[in-house]
């Protein structure tokens, strides 16, 4: 009866704490945390004007004239330059987004930044880039009429920019650096494992006719719905959004991502491929053949900025004797790593 009784007041006591502290819940929204923020708050704070899309779950920032767009649900938000990954998803509570503790130094001081450049501030496009080194092992590329191969060129040109990158502070991963061959399907998944945010593609050109000289520049094509969803891209997709914090099958924001990485890449890829041939044959002091479409493979497949660049002819004689000059490689590469910096860098 006495173990009744305790039990009975026991009872008691735990229902009386449980109403009571339910009384005091409050009926208002639920206040932003030490970790997280309301978007709303940090916007209000800094100045920055917001516009949320509900049905394609995207919220577009902007602040004097720089913007942002951020996907709600993923961790993933394109700064119109560059792709930024936050440490946790944007999400919603109450109708209402959140934003994780490094929205503030990640996207907020960027947009203030990009702002602010006339006034001395750079900030670069990219940070990450990926050196692909056409050709190599049991497919030596372009052969000159002296025998000099296309693969040996450019893996000597892809090295020495490697080097000059990283010495400008941007890290740099090369999809071979010794004489090996890779497919062009591995070159493209190294891109979209490595979260990276730059693919550039080095080739040395050859033509039936051996008058034809000069270097050029190519980026992708606008891609058919074919295209889109092609094996390839679909399976780096997802490499690249097992990088990001995306809700497991959720289909529609996938399918969102994709779209806003596509828009990014093809304005971004245009943009860059002439400005880098623009400028990197004025450098080396050779023809600018200009800035191309084609379907190549490296190109349609990378879901990331992508361009391909071609350095000279090995099929005419007088830049084949070039090429042949370490001199002339560092040339090139010292002058391509000055063009992607410059381009990262925002200067013209």
């Amino acid at each position: 009866m006495a173990n009744k009784k305790l039990l009975s007041a026991l009872f008691i006591l735990m229902a009386s704490v449980f109403i009571s502290g339910c009384a005091t819940v409050s009926k208002q929204p639920p206040v932003s945390t030490k970790r997280e923020t309301y978007l709303k708050d940090i916007c209000a704070r800094n100045n920055v004007s917001w516009q949320w899309d509900q049905v394609a779950q995207v919220v577009t920032l902007k602040y004097r004239g720089a913007k942002a767009k951020v996907l709600v649900g993923s961790d993933l938000v394109l700064m119109g330059e560059e792709r930024v990954t936050l440490s946790a998803p944007a999400r919603t509570v109450q109708s209402a987004v959140i934003v994780p503790p490094d929205f503030q130094s990640k996207v907020i001081l960027r947009l203030r930044q990009e702002a602010s450049q006339k006034k001395g501030y750079a900030i670069p496009k990219f940070r990450s880039i990926i050196i692909d080194a056409g050709h190599g092992g049991k497919d030596p590329g372009a052969i000159g009429r002296t025998g000099l191969q296309e693969k040996v060129v450019v893996l000597d040109i892809c090295k020495r920019i490697k080097k000059i990158l990283q010495q400008r502070g941007f890290k740099v991963k090369m999809t071979r650096e010794s004489d090996k061959f890779v497919s062009l399907k591995a070159r493209t998944e190294i891109a979209s494992r490595a979260a990276a945010d730059l693919f550039v593609s080095v080739h040395a050109n050859a033509a039936r006719v051996r008058s034809a000289y000069g270097f050029e520049t190519f980026s992708a094509p606008d891609l058919g719905f074919v295209d889109r969803i092609a094996t390839q891209r679909k399976i780096n997709e997802g490499l690249m959004f097992s990088n990001l914090s995306i809700k497991k099958n959720a289909l529609n924001v996938e399918r969102i991502v994709s779209d806003m990485l596509y828009e990014h890449k093809q304005s971004e890829s245009k943009l860059l491929a002439k400005q880098i041939g623009q400028k990197t044959a004025k450098l080396i002091k050779a023809k600018n053949r200009g800035a191309k479409k084609a379907r190549f493979y490296v190109l349609r497949n990378t879901l990331i900025p992508a361009i391909l660049v071609e350095v000279g002819f090995l099929s005419n004689s007088k830049e084949e004797k070039l090429l042949k000059k370490k001199t002339y490689r560092q040339k090139i590469a010292r002058s391509l790593a000055r063009s992607i910096s410059d381009y990262a860098k925002g200067t013209r």
